[in-house]
C-alpha cells in the first residue's frame, strides 16, 4: 500500500478520537458506520457529508441520547459538526505539505477543539448559573475530579456518601475522586443518580454536567493538560463579551503555515518550485526547444526534493508538473495519468490547490480520444466532496454520475484553460488534430 505523507489528519481520525475522548465508541451501534476502517487509505479520504452526518449520528448522537438525553445530544453532535464543517474549509482554504502531522494537530486542539469546547461551556454553563457566568470546575485542568467534590459538598449526610453508592467498587470510585482515574460513560448514570440524592428532579441536568465534564477533562488529560488555560481564556472572552469571537482559522491556519515553511528555510526549494510554476503556465508563449529544458528543471527540482527528504510531502506538485508538460506538449494520455495521481496525493494537504488542479484535470479527462468515464467519475466524486462549487449544481446528484453535458462542459473548460498561445511546439499538431476530431477547432481559434 502506497502511504502518503498527510499533514491533515483525515476525517475518519478526526471523528474516532473526539469519540475516544468522548468514550461513546463502545455504545455505538454493532456495525454502524465508524467512518470506515481507519486502515482502508482510498476510502478514508472521503469528506462525503452524508456520511459524516451519518457518523456523527453513530458515533455521538446514538450514544449520547442513551446516557444523558436526546436534546443534550442533538446540541452536541450538532457542535462536533460544526467543528468538522470548520476544519473542512481549513483544508479547502490553506495548503500544508511540508508540514508534520503533530503540529497540524496541536493546531486543531489549540485553536479549532478549544473554541469549540469553549463555545459548549459557555452555553451550557450559562443554562446553569445567573449571571452571565459558568460553574468554574468546567474549567479546572481536571474537571469531573472538581465536579465530584462539588457534589461531595452537597450530599454531606453519610448515608449519600459516594462510598456509600459506590460500596461495591470503592477503589474505583476512590481513584475517580483522586483524579487518577475517569469513569467511563457507562458510570455517568449511576453518578447521576448519585449526585442527584438531593434533588432527585435534577438528574437529567446531573448527566449533562457529569459527561460535559469527562469529556473535558478526558481532552485535557490525553493532550497532556497543554490546552487548560486557553480553554479557559476562551471561556472568559465569552462571558465578558457576551458573545462567540469571529474566529477566522483559515487566517490561523495560513500564518501557521507561512511560519512552519519559513521556520524549514526551504526559500530557496519554494522559489524555484514557484519560478517553474510560473514557467510552465497554461497560457504563456513556449519557446521553441523549452520542453526539453523545463522537463530537465523538473528532474532537477524532484532531485532536491528528495534530497530534503520531502518526497511524500511535495509529490502532487510534481505530478501536477509533468501533468501540465505532457498535455501542452500533446501527450494527453500520459497527462490523464499524472493529474489522476496529482489529485489523489493532494488530498489532505493542498489547500485551495485543489481547485485548479481538479479543473484541469477534469480538462485532460474530457478531451481523450475515448474519455474514460470511471476516471472521469472518480475525479467527480473527489470534486464533489472536496470543492463542490467547480460542479454546476444541477451535476451534483449522488450516487455519481457522469454525464455528456459534464463532458461537455469539461471540454470547454480544456479550450479555455489550455489555449494554443500555451502550448509546447511539441504539442501543436497533435492537440490541433485532437480538438478538430471533436469539434473544438472553431471554438479554440476564439482563445489563442
Amino acid at each position: 500500500m502506497t502511504v502518503l505523507n498527510e499533514p491533515y489528519p483525515n476525517i475518519g481520525y478526526i471523528l474516532n478520537r473526539l469519540a475516544d475522548i468522548a468514550d461513546t465508541k463502545c455504545l455505538a451501534r454493532k456495525g454502524a458506520s465508524r467512518y470506515r476502517k481507519e486502515e482502508d487509505f482510498s476510502s478514508r479520504k472521503a469528506i462525503d457529508p452524508a456520511l459524516i452526518l451519518e457518523s456523527v449520528r453513530h458515533l455521538f448522537y446514538e450514544p449520547i441520547t442513551k446516557v444523558v438525553c436526546s436534546e443534550f445530544a442533538q446540541f452536541f453532535s450538532g457542535s462536533i459538526e460544526f467543528a468538522l464543517n470548520s476544519y473542512i474549509e481549513i483544508m479547502k482554504r490553506v495548503p500544508m505539505e511540508g508540514v508534520a502531522q503533530e503540529k497540524v494537530i496541536e493546531m486543531l486542539n489549540k485553536h479549532l477543539v478549544v473554541e469549540t469546547l469553549a463555545s459548549i461551556i459557555w452555553k451550557v454553563g450559562k443554562e446553569q448559573m445567573p449571571n452571565n457566568t459558568v460553574p468554574s470546575f468546567y474549567c479546572d485542568n481536571n474537571p469531573i475530579k472538581a465536579l465530584i467534590a462539588f457534589y461531595e459538598g452537597q450530599n454531606t449526610m453519610p448515608f449519600n456518601s459516594i462510598k456509600f453508592e459506590f460500596a461495591d467498587n470503592i477503589r474505583t470510585a476512590n481513584k475517580w475522586r483522586s483524579g487518577e482515574e475517569l469513569p467511563n460513560i457507562g458510570h455517568l448514570s449511576n453518578l447521576a443518580k448519585w449526585a442527584s440524592l438531593s434533588n432527585s428532579n435534577a438528574i437529567d441536568e446531573d448527566k449533562k454536567t457529569l459527561f460535559l465534564a469527562r469529556f473535558i477533562s478526558s481532552f485535557h488529560k490525553k493532550t497532556s493538560f497543554k490546552f487548560v488555560d486557553a480553554l479557559k481564556e476562551a471561556v472568559i472572552w465569552r462571558l465578558k463579551h457576551n458573545q462567540e469571537p469571529e474566529v477566522d482559522f483559515g487566517q490561523v491556519f495560513h500564518q501557521f503555515y507561512i511560519d512552519e515553511i519559513r521556520s524549514n528555510d526551504w526559500s530557496e526549494l519554494t522559489a524555484e518550485g514557484s519560478h517553474l510554476h510560473q514557467l510552465l503556465k497554461r497560457t504563456i508563449d513556449k519557446p521553441i526547444g523549452s520542453l526539453e529544458i523545463f522537463s530537465k528543471q523538473l528532474m532537477s527540482l524532484e532531485a532536491k526534493v528528495v534530497k530534503n527528504d520531502l518526497k511524500e510531502e511535495l509529490q502532487y506538485h510534481s505530478e501536477w508538473l509533468w501533468g501540465r508538460i505532457f498535455v501542452l506538449s500533446g501527450e494527453i494520455d500520459r497527462a490523464l495519468e499524472m493529474y489522476v495521481k496529482a489529485v489523489e496525493s493532494s488530498l489532505y494537504k493542498s489547500g485551495n490547490n485543489i481547485r485548479n488542479l481538479l479543473k484541469e484535470s477534469f480538462a485532460v479527462a474530457s478531451i481523450q480520444t475515448k474519455p474514460n468515464k470511471p476516471t472521469m467519475k472518480k475525479l467527480k466524486s473527489r470534486a464533489l466532496t472536496f470543492y463542490p462549487e467547480i460542479i454546476e449544481p444541477h451535476l451534483r446528484e449522488k450516487p455519481v454520475i457522469v454525464s455528456q453535458e459534464d463532458i461537455d462542459v469539461w471540454r470547454f473548460w480544456f479550450v479555455i484553460r489550455f489555449p494554443r498561445s500555451g502550448w509546447f511546439d511539441e504539442g501543436i499538431e497533435p492537440l490541433n488534430k485532437q480538438l478538430h476530431k471533436l469539434g473544438l477547432a472553431e471554438i479554440a481559434e476564439k482563445f489563442v
